[in-house]
């Protein structure tokens, strides 16, 4: 039996993004969706648990358990999405850290455009890392049974040949980077064409110890699978390219098939990651002079230059001596009378009229020109249409009596009966011929 978790207000389960994944699953094993804590009841008869990038925080328990049910030969796959649980608002790190994995707080792209337009939906064509994938990607999952227990798989082709990191292509939307350490493995990388450059997108863990959980009647290993994209598997991308058949080799290898996967292969001389200053950012604030200040004397006199600016008539001798030499008669000097420019015209005193009350309307009664005017058979049906009850049915024959003309002038004189006296009485004198 599959268990996908939905305790955690995951984004992908079979009621969400995972339905043709959660149909493919249903026709070797049973599927459930758990939307309790997890503890070991839960996972008593499971083989993999399902965890589709979870928003909310596990429990320690709740860890100690998956811990625990990979010892005993379950197996479990984790699907995180871009910005790893610093996005998520989850602590899967703390999980994965003791089986030397953790997901990264970054985001894949695809440096060079090809076929999908969002930068985000990164297509690796040779980001395979273990060549056992390609080998066994053309072996789907068989149905031999009603019971997971009983299921059999078809046996790898001997003979068959292909190129390690371009032997299956798929695509690797909104997904984000994996921190992969001994004793785990990496599966997946980013290629050549994304962003960062062959970094792992994939990783994998599986236990030396044989124990626990049956399969085919024989002893399995735990196994554990991060991937840093929960949208690689979902409704919209699990028929795209080849991750239909990346899904089976990742399930397979899961249900304890007999699929070894080399540890030894993939990068491990990745730098150390430094945080680099956003310039742009930076650029836009004030900065200070660079520029080493000397310490400051005690007596502040001397930092006053009073040779700098200065006034003296040191200089008018000079001055005069020059005008004969210019032969220049010399005269004292006299106050020009400024000319300023007009760029307006001149002001005007504005004046405006006083604005009157106007007088009010005239007070005349209001009336309805409908009731004046209208045909009696309109007035009729306006009538019957506002007296609906039959408790108002007195008021209504006297408003229609009033309407066809067999009231007096005041109509408050007539009852209903006269009225339907007086409408009877013309009728009986219409019959007989009398008007």
């Amino acid at each position: 039996m599959i268990i996908f978790d939905k305790s955690k207000n995951e984004t992908h389960h079979p009621n969400s993004n995972f339905k043709k994944l959660c149909r493919r699953l249903r026709l070797f094993t049973k599927v459930k969706v758990n939307k309790e804590e997890l503890s070991h009841e839960e996972l008593k008869d499971c083989s993999i648990v399902i965890i589709g990038s979870p928003k909310l925080p596990f429990k320690e328990e709740e860890f100690r358990v998956l811990a625990a049910f990979i010892e005993n030969g379950g197996s479990v796959a984790i699907f995180s999405s871009e910005g790893g649980d610093y996005a998520s608002k989850s602590n899967l790190n703390v999980f994965l850290s003791e089986y030397g994995m953790s997901i990264d707080r970054s985001s894949v792209i695809r440096a060079v455009y090809h076929k999908y337009l969002h930068p985000k939906h990164a297509l690796i064509t040779n980001g395979i890392i273990q060549p056992e994938i390609g080998e066994e990607k053309d072996i789907p999952l068989v149905l031999s049974g009603k019971d997971s227990s009983a299921t059999q798989y078809t046996t790898r082709p001997q003979d068959e040949a292909c190129d390690s990191t371009s032997s299956l292509s798929f695509v690797y939307p909104n997904g984000t980077t994996i921190s992969v350490q001994s004793p785990s493995f990496t599966l997946l990388s980013s290629g050549t064409t994304s962003y960062p450059v062959d970094c792992p997108l994939a990783a994998a863990w599986e236990s030396d110890n044989i124990m626990g959980r049956s399969h085919n009647d024989k002893k399995r290993p735990g196994r554990l699978i991060v991937v840093g994209s929960s949208d690689i598997f979902a409704d919209d991308w699990l028929d795209k390219e080849e991750n239909g058949k990346l899904c089976d080799v990742f399930f397979r290898f899961l249900l304890g098939e007999n699929i070894e996967f080399d540890s030894s292969q993939g990068r491990s001389d990745f730098e150390e990651k430094e945080c680099v200053p956003d310039i742009s950012s930076l650029a836009n604030l004030v900065k200070s002079c660079i520029q080493e200040n000397e310490p400051l004397t005690r007596d502040y006199n001397s930092m006053l230059c009073t040779k700098m600016f200065e006034i003296h008539n040191d200089c008018i001798p000079d001055v005069i001596d020059l005008y004969k030499r210019l032969n220049v008669e010399y005269e004292p000097l006299t106050l020009v009378r400024p000319h300023f420019e007009c760029p307006h015209p001149s002001l005007r005193m504005s004046t405006h009229p006083p604005r009157m009350m106007d007088p009010p309307p005239p007070a005349l009664e209001l009336f309805d020109l409908d009731e004046c005017f209208s045909d009696v058979r309109v007035r009729l049906s306006q009538l019957t249409n506002q007296f609906i009850d039959d408790s108002d049915l007195e008021d209504y024959v006297q408003e229609a009596g009033w309407i066809i003309g067999l009231h007096s002038k005041d109509r408050l004189q007539m009852g209903a009966k006269d009225v339907l006296y007086r409408a009877c009485a013309r009728i009986f004198e219409h019959k007989c011929g009398l008007v």
